[in-house]
């Protein structure tokens, strides 16, 4: 906490700034606008809480990984950074819509997925913050805007090595005992090298996988060797739990958690972890959103470097085998966000589209379940056509910027319930990449540089040359979990079926548990097939934690 006057600040989460920086910064401010500019300097993930003049500003994270709810009990507006602690205190209702919507195939396009399930609890918007009255009213107040992508890969590198070098150092600053995953891919091992940098001794953890083609191991073992400096332990896949295996260990919270398959694997690593002493562990997760472009990029750079454009598309038909046909109608097609929103509505029950269909639109189009019932597919394209004729504006002018952000917060959320659910088993989660400024420094560069199909995630392996060998950086090879996930299923599908024989999802009339019950006995020809079960499974695990009572 700083005093500069009238004014007060409170700083809850990582941040390597000391009292001095901050007391330094905010001598001149005399408004709480002015904050921008403070907050702008500081590198971390953290919430601030400002007061000035009886006034309070309020605010979590760009990324979602910090987040602010809101409320109004007796007349008063009280913030939280829990929606599920301001529901119990002013006995919110569930809005079963919302629920509806989080059974969707995938997460829930902008602006639903920014909506509280409790009827009365408000999202403040990741890009703003909240302001609290003398009177007891709030009000979102917008601050942030994502960058425009114009940065060549040569000018922007400097931005995302330096942001990246200072979020994993407001991590490790304090020293002591931290640990970090260390699979072998280009993020984890980004975030190990940087660690191993300051001053608190780095423990890397690495879980086995029982996928033939996953080639982590050799990856691992050869940044194992590379770091000498930190202590490298990990478990066989024997060791770990099993995909899908659910202990009662985390309660409601917020929202479902959408990586609930793993979500054993997680409580075991905080678990292995705690016992070496560290106190945080740091992930890599957010690299492929910030660093792998999503194919809509193509349709940007038609219409803004269409000589740039050429290659790239060459590149992506032959890697993808898109027809020339659908490629030329997918970059033709010019709907508006709200346009595109609105056609979702109308397409929810539509088979999936084929990984060979170039999807070039703003977003992954919402399909939900088959097993969902006609109320919860009505109940969506309600919540659908709604945002639409309300003419929501997308996150981004641009379909990639926009698809990216979207896909960072959807990270950023999942991460949040990960750092609770670890929190409680012994060790919190961090996520350097989805610190503010790595996030601006990523998405500013240029969408050619970004989305090129000629090298992996070049941003990151050219910003992180020198730290990383240039042999982890050259990787060309992503690690799949697919026998897990077949293992895990089999293993846990008598658990699965006694979950759903009695499902809360049945009794609110949103699933048809025969068609359920049939996907869970049904052979699956690839892992692609079991995604839609993870969100109808987490709707679940939630609705069967929530409190009962309020107190």
């Amino acid at each position: 906490m700083i005093s500069a006057g009238p004014l007060c600040v409170v700083v809850l989460g990582r941040c390597s700034a000391g009292a001095g920086r901050l007391s330094a910064a905010l001598a001149h401010t005399r408004d709480l606008k002015d904050l921008d500019a403070v907050l702008d300097v500081l590198p971390g993930c953290f919430h601030t809480a400002a007061s000035l003049d009886g006034r309070v500003r309020v605010q979590g994270t760009v990324s979602a990984v910090r987040q602010v709810f809101h409320t109004q009990i007796e007349g008063t507006t009280v913030a939280a950074c829990r929606a599920d602690v301001l529901a119990r205190l002013s006995g919110a209702a569930l809005d079963e819509r919302l629920l509806a919507a989080r059974l969707l195939v995938l997460p829930p396009p902008h602006p639903l997925d920014t909506r509280c399930p409790w009827r009365g609890v408000h999202l403040v918007p990741a890009d703003s913050f909240l302001v609290l009255n003398t009177d007891g009213t709030a009000r979102p107040v917008q601050w942030w805007r994502p960058p425009d992508p114009l940065l060549p890969l040569k000018l922007g590198v400097a931005g995302v090595r330096q942001a990246l070098t200072e979020a994993v150092a407001a991590r490790t600053a304090a020293g002591g005992v931290v640990s970090a995953d260390l699979s072998g891919g280009m993020d984890s091992s980004s975030i190990c090298f940087l660690a191993a940098r300051g001053p608190a001794r780095l423990i890397t953890y690495r879980q086995g996988t029982r996928d033939p083609g996953n080639d982590d191991a050799r990856f691992g073992a050869l940044a194992a060797a590379a770091l000498q400096e930190a202590e490298h332990t990990g478990d066989a896949p024997e060791q770990i739990p099993p995909m899908f295996a659910l202990p009662p260990l985390l309660s409601a919270g917020d929202e479902p958690y959408r990586w609930i398959r793993s979500q054993a694997r997680a409580a075991h690593t905080a678990h292995r972890m705690a016992s070496r002493g560290s106190r945080l562990h740091l992930s890599g997760h957010g690299g492929d959103e910030l660093f792998l472009a999503a194919p809509s990029h193509l349709h940007t750079l038609v219409r803004t470097r269409p000589w740039a454009s050429v290659g790239a598309l060459r590149a992506r038909r032959a890697l993808s085998r898109w027809p020339v046909s659908q490629t030329l109608r997918a970059l033709a097609d010019s709907a508006d966000y709200a346009t595109w929103l609105a056609g979702t509505a109308r397409s929810l029950v539509n088979p999936s589209p084929v990984t060979s269909a170039p999807q070039l639109q703003w977003g992954a189009p919402p399909r939900m379940p088959p097993w969902a019932s006609d109320q919860a597919v009505h109940a969506v394209r309600e919540l659908l056509t709604e945002a639409a004729a309300d003419d929501v504006a997308p996150l981004h002018a641009l379909r990639a910027q926009h698809e990216a952000l979207h896909h960072v917060r959807v990270c950023g959320r999942a991460a949040r319930q990960a750092n609770r659910l670890m929190s409680m088993a012994g060790v919190p989660l961090e996520v350097p990449f989805l610190d503010r400024r790595v996030v601006e420094a990523a998405l500013a560069i240029r969408l050619e540089d970004r989305g090129t199909a000629r090298r992996y995630k070049p941003p990151l392996a050219a910003a992180m040359h020198g730290v990383v060998p240039d042999l982890l950086l050259l990787r060309t090879t992503k690690g799949g979990y697919g026998d897990d996930v077949y293992r895990g299923l089999h293993d846990q599908r008598t658990t699965l079926l006694n979950l759903f024989e009695s499902a809360e999802l049945s009794r609110l009339g949103l699933i048809k548990p025969q068609a359920l019950r049939a996907a869970l006995l049904a052979p699956h020809a690839t892992a692609r097939t079991l995604i839609p079960l993870e969100s109808t499974l987490a709707c679940e695990g939630w609705l069967r934690n929530l409190p009962n009572t309020t107190p």
